[in-house]
């Protein structure tokens, strides 16, 4: 008796966020995606080939590819690594910056946040 296993296509992660103030629903990428589109763009911008910046972190290309495509679940120390190679934060490949272009619009920056600082 064999048995057949059907193995489903990864589902591409968002996780709805709303907006308490607008009552607005969006889709918010995944941290996986927000990781991968910031190193392959901190990447491209230092002119680092793949094979030579997986050297640099101690991966194979194979998991360079999952993790700028947004498919990777990637351990901390990796992201750490990763950050390390490219001259930046944890922080940063995981959520961007305010101001910047990819950071995810969820984050509250000095211009959509709608509260006056705590004195």
């Amino acid at each position: 008796m064999s048995q057949h296993r059907r193995y489903a296509q990864p589902m591409k992660q968002t996780r709805q966020h709303s907006d308490p103030l607008t009552d607005a629903t969006f889709d918010a990428p995944s941290l996986a995606e927000t990781l991968g589109r910031n190193v392959k763009a901190l990447r491209k911008d230092e002119r680092i080939t793949k094979t030579k910046f997986a050297a640099m972190v101690g991966i194979g290309r194979p998991l360079l590819n999952k993790i700028e495509n947004g498919t990777a679940n990637v351990r901390l120390s990796l992201v750490e690594e990763l950050a390390s190679a490219l001259d930046t934060t944890p922080h940063f490949l995981l959520f961007g910056a305010p101001g910047i272009s990819n950071a995810p619009e969820f984050l509250p920056t000095s211009s959509n946040w709608p509260l006056e600082p705590y004195v």
